[in-house]
């Protein structure tokens, strides 16, 4: 079995096959990326991991510290407005100092409702109230019930109780909140304030320690346990069960610490805060990651197995099928084969020589159409020239007739439009003079006078030494018939055609009318070639096109008009284009 695997593995990687070098080639490029890309960068992207990971830790513990901070100076701030000489204190003082019954009472609202601004001002503080041992009633002012076994240490805290000092502030570490209903740990204030004749009285102020040290979103699994220490390493409050009881020197070196990854941040009074990762939990993330990276080399080598065979099918097996076709068309050439290979490259290959050897076979039925066309094109010809011939002799016998007739208005009006005939189906140059175009323009306006009863007049002015200049024939014709049509239909009106050399290299034909003009819509759809099937737009049309075969770029036609202002058309052509004559 094992052999007969690896001897079709063998025949698979022969280099002298197109699907062994693939093999080859896919396999080599696949996996020395891996290896030398992959492994030698294992090293550096599990450091920098791991330090993404301390750094993430160190950031949370670093912003416990700083929330701890935070707290602390907010309550020392609050402890400022209470104190006497410019705070809520001087009130204080008044209040116990006072005799009168309606004024104490006064001064106690006063009091309690600056102290209850305060509070809601300052969220952080969960309670406060005022200890006065000279006075009948201990506690005043306080925010909530005070639990009646109040340690005595709260308001006279021992040193091992008080976390750091501030001038006459002492922060107490961690203990059970003083509000009665209540036994979360709080991290608390106590300031002496002392007055008149020795006499003096506490502040307590507390902050919830708890949300100071596990902000929303820290509750999951996995979360870092936290130990608080005096400066001299005391512990003040633990999260864990062993090695760091409360009231104890905390031993980096304890057993209880050592299945923690340990983190530090040190306040400013010289206490320190400590997070506590399990060693399972920090090597977590690292440990997933280095699956998925195992998993992804997998995976590529799978890739390059499966992509290597695929390839092979892929590229060998039409090339297969192509063949054994070929080889039949060389036996018989008028054989048909369809391949479908499911491959735009190779089934537009095969298209290729399948329409390479139907060309072949058109080619030679082209040849034999187009000496039948030929014929029939020769016939076409000899009958476009004697339809005009015989149209020509008909219209002259109607003119004789006329003539004879007496008939001279006829006999006139058939020979101007037998001029224009002539002049429009003329098989002659394409390129005529300015004064062939006016003549054929002036019998053109005659046919359309008698038409329209002499009810408009054109005048036509050119400058006699342009009369031998030349320009396309049949320019000038359709823009006055565009005037008359479309601005002069049922009106009354004049048509000027002026002729004139602009700057002395281009010949300048304008054709106005004072007629009823067009939108700006209008004038931009004909400039941009709208209009087709209209007489106004198939006119401009035929101008633009026989200026571009004879002018290219260099000739411009313009188009102004205002509605019910007339309509001026003009046309801008070099005298003497490049080459010296226009082609004709």
């Amino acid at each position: 079995m094992s052999r007969a695997v690896g001897s079709r593995l063998g025949r698979a990687i022969r280099l002298d096959t197109l699907r062994g070098r693939l093999s080859i080639l896919l396999i080599v490029v696949t996996i020395t990326p891996i290896v030398l890309i992959g492994f030698t960068s294992y090293y550096w992207m599990y450091k920098g991991q791991s330090e993404k990971i301390v750094a993430n830790y160190q950031s949370m513990v670093d912003g416990q510290r700083a929330a701890i901070e935070k707290a602390a100076a907010t309550l020392g701030s609050v402890s400022q407005l209470l104190v006497v000489d410019g705070g809520l204190g001087d009130d204080i003082i008044a209040y116990l100092t006072a005799a009168d019954p309606v004024e104490k009472t006064e001064l106690f609202r006063s009091i309690d409702k600056s102290l209850i601004n305060i509070a809601y001002s300052n969220l952080i503080v969960n309670g406060l109230f005022f200890f006065m041992p000279d006075y009948p009633s201990a506690y005043q002012f306080e925010s909530a019930p005070i639990k009646p076994d109040l340690p005595d240490t709260v308001l006279r805290p021992r040193p091992e109780d008080v976390l750091y000092r501030a001038n006459q502030l002492m922060f107490l570490g961690p203990h059970p909140s003083a509000l009665a209903g209540h036994d979360e740990p709080v991290l608390s204030l106590t300031r002496l304030v002392e007055y008149g004749a020795g006499r003096s009285y506490y502040m307590y102020l507390e902050a919830d320690f708890g949300e100071l040290l596990r902000p929303a979103g820290t509750e999951a699994k996995g979360a870092p346990l936290n130990v608080l220490t005096q400066a001299d390493g005391t512990v003040m409050y633990s999260d864990l069960p062993e090695g760091a009881e409360v009231g104890q020197h905390l031993d980096p070196q304890s057993e209880g610490l050592n299945t923690f990854k340990r983190f530090e941040s040190a306040g400013g009074g010289g206490w320190r805060l400590y997070s506590l990762v399990g060693l399972d939990d920090f090597r977590r993330e690292l440990r997933q990651w280095q699956r998925q990276f195992l998993l992804v080399a997998a995976l590529s080598i799978l890739v390059t197995i499966l992509a290597a065979s695929y390839i092979w099918r892929m590229v060998y097996h039409p090339i297969q099928r192509m063949n054994r076709a070929i080889r039949r068309f060389s036996h018989d050439p008028s054989a048909k084969t369809a391949i479908a290979t499911k491959l735009q490259e190779f089934d537009m290959l095969f298209a290729s020589f399948q329409s390479m050897r139907e060309r072949i076979i058109d080619l030679i039925l082209e040849v034999e159409r187009k000496e039948k066309r030929r014929s029939e094109l020769e016939v076409e010809k000899l009958m476009s020239q004697i339809n005009p011939h015989f149209l020509h002799n008909s219209l002259n016998t109607i003119q004789w007739l006329a003539k004879a007739n007496g008939q001279d208005e006829i006999y006139n009006l058939v020979k101007v439009f037998t001029r224009v005939l002539h002049y429009n189906l003329g098989k002659g140059s394409m390129v005529v003079t300015v004064r062939d175009e006016i003549v054929a323009l002036r019998d053109y306006i005659e046919l359309q006078n008698v038409r329209y009863d002499h009810r408009f007049n054109v005048s036509i002015d050119c400058d006699p030494r342009l009369g031998e200049t030349p320009i396309p024939r049949f320019v000038l014709q359709p823009l006055v018939e565009n005037s008359l049509y479309h601005g002069l239909l049922s009106e009354q009106g004049d048509i000027r055609v002026t002729i004139r050399k602009e700057g002395g290299e281009r010949l300048d034909i304008t054709v106005a009318d004072d007629g009823k003009g067009m939108t700006e819509a209008r004038m931009n759809e004909l400039l941009e070639g709208g209009g087709r099937g209209q007489g106004l737009g198939i006119g401009l049309q035929y101008v633009k096109k026989m200026l571009d075969v004879h002018y290219g770029g260099a000739a411009r036609l313009e188009i102004d008009s205002e509605p019910d202002k007339g309509t001026r058309i003009r046309i801008l052509v070099p005298i003497r284009p490049e080459g010296g004559v226009l082609d004709d």
